[in-house]
């Protein structure tokens, strides 16, 4: 058959002359399949709810945009410009809803347990990994585990850890000392996801990895974003056939297993430290110690530390280095953040969280790099028990979040929601509404490790301002429009010109 035959009459060539005839035919294949699933939607039993509108593009072919904004890595982007269009409830698929609003988030994650108006973690955790204080939505189970891990987790038992964090940041600040010998600049953020590794797995398992010495962390500690980005893609574009083509694709291209083999490496170590000998009280002992009456098999036990252990990881270093970035490109923020902290601590031995509670610029820098940056920025979905969300009656089977994103840049609670402005947090005439940051979300689904998170901020970011000088050199100029958004954020490289500090005061 010869290509002409195969081409119908009116896109041929020789027809390219009738030019009506030809844009009629090319716009007729695109717009009548769209015309169908305009109709099927439109035609759809799905409720209607008063007040709420989206995109065309979004309501009634799928959520195209925002399934190509996780794509293309600029998802946050994406809901908050939708709220900035359509209000602070926009339905940007069929059947799903986003919020960027204080008491929508209360509503949504706030419930306790066992109340009629719990909105309940929907299937997309399930492709995430096994049942885990995460990914669990059975409420009973969450509750179960958190009793379990929770009291460790506490404030008044994380100051416990103080030492050992230090000195992770110890060997990490040697690590970076002995590299500046060699390199006018280095790249930070693999510098720091192996910090945060060896902070983590220390205090959680009482054991360090190592990932400092090594100077960059193992292939296994790395996989929580590609877990999150195929839960991700696999939920938006469920039963298109996407997500096979994608798995189809992948498997041609990296080694068979890899996830398999990252889960595999990771329980390894943790039933290893379930049995081993620890040499001081980490976490692992105490929760161990109250285990029995918890009643969870230890293969439960152990999914939980894992989840816990790779959550943290990514999620600490990637603040550190927004937080860095942050301070670096405002010369002004970067001269009182330093004056505190050299003020209060002449090394980064005299460094302690009792006295750095109490510094101001130190505490306020970090929450405002939480709002810019929150380490995840879209809120997880949750399914509706047909309830009431910020004054909005959301019907039953409706899936809603919040995003953390849009809700931390909503210009009805900041002025001037996209400049990074830690004063805002100091300055007692502020009018903006603080109670609407929330980087560790709300209720009993909050990040039990939030206390340990902090902890590991304020240490990590106190120590390299006193001990470093230093200058971003870094291609991408301005981190807050290029950051790449998928499940977590993908950072630009963390380039810093570094000097040590010469003169201590």
């Amino acid at each position: 058959m010869s290509l002409s035959m195969a081409v119908p009459y009116t896109f041929s060539l020789n027809n390219i002359n009738d030019l009506p005839t030809f844009w009629v035919s090319a716009l007729s294949v695109l717009l009548i399949p769209a015309a169908l699933l305009f109709c099927l939607q439109a035609l759809s039993n799905e409720p209607a709810i008063k007040g709420v509108s989206g995109p065309l593009i979004g309501r009634f072919l799928f959520g195209l945009d925002t399934k190509l904004g996780f794509l293309s890595g600029r998802s946050a982007y994406k809901f908050q410009s939708l709220h900035h269009n359509y209000g602070n409830m926009v339905r940007f698929a069929p059947g799903q809803l986003s919020t960027n609003t204080i008491k929508s988030l209360r509503n949504i994650y706030g419930a306790g347990l066992g109340k009629s108006n719990t909105f309940l973690k929907t299937n997309f955790y399930r492709g995430i990994s096994r049942r885990n204080l995460f990914t669990a939505t059975d409420p009973y189970y969450h509750a179960t585990v958190r009793k379990l891990f929770s009291p460790s987790l506490s404030p008044g038992c994380m100051a416990a850890h103080e030492g050992v964090i230090k000195g992770c940041i110890s060997r990490f600040h040697d690590l970076i000392k002995l590299r500046m010998q060699s390199k006018k600049a280095l790249t930070l953020n693999d510098l720091y996801y192996s910090l945060s590794v060896d902070m983590v797995s220390e205090v959680l398992l009482g054991k360090s990895l190592g990932c400092i010495e090594r100077g960059r962390p193992f292939f296994w500690t790395e996989q929580l974003p590609r877990i999150f980005y195929w839960a991700t893609i696999r939920d938006q574009f469920q039963g298109s056939g996407v997500p096979t083509l994608i798995k189809w694709m992948l498997r041609q291209i990296l080694r068979k297993g890899i996830r398999q083999r990252s889960e595999e490496a990771r329980m390894q170590l943790i039933r290893e430290q379930l049995k081993a000998t620890h040499t001081r009280q980490d976490i692992m002992v105490e929760v161990m110690e109250r285990a029995e009456s918890s009643k969870l098999p230890e293969d439960e036990i152990a999914e939980n530390f894992s989840a816990i252990m790779l959550a943290g990881f990514h999620t600490t270093s990637h603040a550190i280095c927004a937080t860095i970035w942050l301070v670096l490109s405002h010369p002004h923020v970067h001269a009182n953040l330093t004056e505190e902290l050299r003020t209060a601590f002449t090394t980064t031995d005299d460094i302690s969280l009792e006295v750095l509670a109490k510094l101001p610029w130190m505490n306020s820098v970090i929450t405002e790099a939480l709002r810019i940056y929150p380490p995840v920025p879209l809120g997880g979905p949750r399914t509706s028990p047909g309830a009431y969300v910020d004054g909005i009656y959301v019907p039953a089977g409706m899936e809603i979040c919040t995003s953390l994103y849009a809700l931390h840049h909503n210009s009805e609670y900041f002025n001037e929601p996209s400049q990074f402005r830690p004063e805002r947090w100091i300055n007692p005439a502020s009018t903006d509404k603080k109670e609407a940051v929330q980087p560790f979300l709300i209720g009993s689904r909050s990040c039990i490790a939030k206390y340990f998170a902090q902890q590991m901020l304020l240490l990590s970011l106190a120590s390299f301002f006193v001990e470093f000088d230093g200058n971003y050199v870094g291609r991408v100029k301005d981190w807050t429009r290029d950051s790449r958004c998928y499940a977590f954020w993908e950072l630009p490289d963390l380039k810093v010109a570094l000097r040590e500090r010469t003169a201590l005061a």
